[in-house]
């Protein structure tokens, strides 16, 4: 078993994560702290941060079981994405079997009307919305699961999807469906005009969306249901508990 060291393992994915780097570079403390990303899209985004060790791979229990024991971390910091339930799951699994503290950082929680909104507990529900109706849409929820949207009706002309500039997300696009002409890789957040101008522009008029937080733009995205857009949300899976960034950065500092 190793040695318990000072060192600090950040499992990112989140603007809040990206947050945290940031704050450990100016504060001297990125030597002991290194950051895992599944994908090399994510090694990317964190590449403006000076100084700081990312390690890109995804990882089920079983090797982060290995890898907590190896390089014998006294913390994981889980800021991954809300709906990366699994990983979260993992995470604190394996924390736990190796006996290491374990915090996970949310997102702000948003604040918008949930009456001029409708909400559904997941993708495929989404898409049978969808498929029951002749509306031009745009969908905001990542690649992860686009292949819900497979099977909707006159996906070619009706469907556009915005996903991360990434390889795997373009393909996963294409896989479903999607015209190579109504696929949008771009990095968010996005604000309230440019949401509607790429409603306008591809003629849509129903967004798809996660509840992603204030740091992943939801705010923006739900504000065109004032715009007289329909707005349907896949809602988070269940309420989380954890720490705010604020009470992270408080609670390493006190360590």
């Amino acid at each position: 078993m190793a040695i318990r060291s000072e060192r600090i393992a950040v499992f990112a994915g989140t603007r809040e994560g990206h947050d945290l780097a940031r704050y450990l570079a100016d504060t001297g403390r990125l030597e002991r702290t290194d950051f895992f990303v599944a994908t090399e899209y994510g090694r990317n985004a964190l590449e403006d941060v000076p100084g700081v060790r990312v390690i890109a791979g995804r990882m089920d229990r079983e090797a982060m079981d290995k890898c907590f024991r190896r390089r014998g971390y006294r913390q994981i910091v889980d800021a991954t994405h809300p709906y990366a339930a699994e990983v979260t799951e993992n995470l604190r699994a394996a924390a736990e079997d190796c006996g290491i503290a374990y915090m996970r950082l949310l997102r702000e929680e948003e604040d918008y009307d949930r009456n001029k909104i409708r909400f559904v507990d997941s993708p495929r529900e989404a898409a049978a919305l969808l498929d029951d109706e002749d509306e031009k849409f745009l969908l905001t929820t990542g690649a992860r699961d686009i292949g819900a949207y497979a099977q909707v009706k006159n996906l070619r002309q009706r469907g556009c999807a915005r996903v991360l500039p990434a390889e795997e997300s373009l393909r996963a696009c294409l896989e479903a469906g999607f015209s190579r002409e109504r696929i949008i890789c771009m990095q968010g957040p996005f604000t309230r005009a440019m949401n509607i101008a790429t409603m306008e522009q591809f003629g849509c008029s129903v967004l798809v969306t996660k509840s992603t937080g204030r740091a992943g733009g939801f705010p923006e995205k739900a504000a065109l249901a004032e715009e007289g857009y329909r707005v349907i949300v896949i809602g988070r899976p269940e309420k989380e508990e954890g720490f705010t960034l604020k009470e992270i950065i408080e609670r390493l500092e006190i360590e």
